[in-house]
């Protein structure tokens, strides 16, 4: 099932690309004039600028396409490339409503999300979920790249602890844990918990790669389309 229609989505992605750029943004501090470069180090951050940059170039791309084949029709990115955005910032959203939330309300009862956080960790990942439900064809999803989909995870695992190890952030001077993430902590766990956090979150992502494929097999009567 997608919505036929380039106009739509080329409204739809535009308004998601400037949605994300100006929640990245906010998180930084750009705003307030305050810029808080050690966010880079965050899995959201990069997260979220990846979808940015998807909904970016799929605007474009969608504009010039419309110019050169009409409204009626479909804009898409390689289904490999959209799959690992695409698991990226799921992976973002389940992280911080089932660990670190939960880590953050136990140590603060009262506290609150913020309007940046709940873009960045809710309205990002829906808009970068429905962007493919609606205007991606379907059936485009290999069997295995649910195991490709996790290198990006995977990637930035590897370079948590290589900031780790050389702790490019105490030279920030922001008293942010050098393992960026408590439950990726070596100290704090030790090293057999850790590895069972790591295991555990990629099979949780295969397995919801394996149900994206499967969404992406279901065929609608005669291919149904809207718009």
């Amino acid at each position: 099932m997608n919505i036929n229609n380039r106009v739509v989505a080329a409204i739809y992605r535009t308004m998601a690309a400037l949605i994300s750029i100006f929640a990245i943004s906010s998180d930084f501090g750009v705003f307030r004039g305050n810029i808080a470069s050690e966010n880079i180090f965050y899995f959201t951050i990069i997260s979220n600028f990846l979808c940015f940059m998807m909904f970016t170039f799929l605007s474009i791309k969608t504009i010039k396409e419309i110019k050169t084949y009409g409204v009626k029709g479909s804009t898409s990115i390689s289904p490999h490339i959209k799959g690992s955005i695409l698991i990226s910032i799921i992976l973002t959203m389940m992280v911080y409503h089932f660990i670190l939330i939960p880590y953050a309300l136990n140590l603060d009862p009262t506290r609150r999300l913020s309007p940046t956080d709940i873009v960045l960790h809710y309205v990002v990942p829906c808009l970068t979920i429905f962007d493919w439900i609606l205007f991606d064809d379907k059936k485009r999803f290999k069997l295995y790249d649910p195991l490709i989909w996790i290198i990006i995870p995977c990637i930035y695992v590897s370079f948590v602890y290589i900031q780790a190890e050389y702790n490019f952030i105490e030279k920030l001077n922001s008293g942010m844990d050098k393992y960026v993430y408590a439950f990726l902590n070596l100290d704090l766990l030790g090293k057999q918990e850790v590895e069972g956090n790591i295991i555990k979150i990629a099979a949780i992502l295969i397995t919801i790669g394996y149900f994206l494929y499967g969404i992406d097999r279901i065929r609608l009567k005669k291919d149904e389309k809207f718009l």
